[in-house]
């Protein structure tokens, strides 16, 4: 499947289930753009700290926590939420996530031409 169909179910189910996608003005686009910045850290901090508890577990003697393996399936389905809460800000912006990372990773190839190998 394709980013842009990806992104596009996603926010159809969002619409089904009444999270805010379609707006009157962009005060509530703004209302909306922050609530969804303030989800999308929440699953950073979500992912940071159980990342945080895998890293003390293998280097703090007596520190009981997950390893990386056990880990990685939460680890991954916090990056599934903060992805959506990403496709939810760049539709909110009007934007193709698709065609924006691209335009970005050719802007990458030419600001880091000097390393590649």
């Amino acid at each position: 499947m394709q980013l842009s169909n990806l992104i596009s179910e996603q926010i159809e189910r969002d619409r089904r289930r009444g999270f805010k996608v379609d707006f009157d003005n962009d005060g509530q686009r703004e209302d909306q753009l922050m609530r969804d910045l303030v989800g999308l850290f929440g699953e950073v901090g979500e992912f940071s700290n159980l990342l945080k508890k895998v890293m003390l577990a293998r280097t703090t003697v007596g520190y009981v926590g997950p390893t990386l393996d056990d880990a990685t399936p939460a680890l991954r389905e916090e990056l599934a939420d903060a992805t959506i809460y990403l496709f939810r800000l760049v539709t909110i912006l009007g934007g193709d996530l698709e065609q924006d990372i691209l335009a970005k990773m050719a802007r990458n190839d030419e600001r880091y031409v000097d390393l590649e190998k």
